[in-house]
């Protein structure tokens, strides 16, 4: 009863109500987190994983940059802050080079990761428990001189 005679009381307390359930969470977006390595265990250290979802006829895109041990946490509109429920395609970006770069170091992955089309990697993010996305890349084939 104290609540409806004092209803300044009850707006305060409704205000707090709608203030921790911003903060808990409604923002649509859930933590996806992950790593990237070889087959062998090696982290990829440096790149970008690149996840992309069709909403209708918007794209939904998340992105996480790699750390030195290959783990990364996707984000979609700012670093980490989690991606929309839904199902993703996935491509693994290693760093960029620059054109001298290019011309005397070989590709570290396999150019197949760079691509949704053929990477074969998707991830769907669910509103519930954890959404860990762990990808092993492979180094490039070596192409035979005939």
């Amino acid at each position: 009863m104290y609540f409806v005679k004092h209803p300044r009381r009850r707006l305060t307390v409704l205000a707090a109500l709608v203030l921790l359930a911003g903060v808990g969470g409604c923002s649509g977006r859930y933590p996806v987190t992950g790593k990237v390595a070889f087959a062998d265990g090696a982290p990829l250290e440096e790149g970008t994983v690149v996840c992309e979802m069709k909403e209708g006829d918007q794209t939904i895109m998340a992105r996480g940059t790699l750390q030195r041990d290959g783990t990364f946490k996707l984000g979609t509109e700012k670093p980490g802050d989690g991606a929309k429920p839904g199902k993703y395609r996935v491509l693994v970006m290693p760093r960029s080079l620059t054109d001298a770069e290019a011309a005397i170091t070989p590709p570290i992955i396999d150019p197949k990761w760079q691509r949704y089309e053929t990477s074969g990697l998707e991830l769907e993010v669910k509103p519930q428990g954890t959404n860990d996305l762990n990808i092993t890349v492979t180094k490039p084939q070596l192409r035979r001189r005939t």
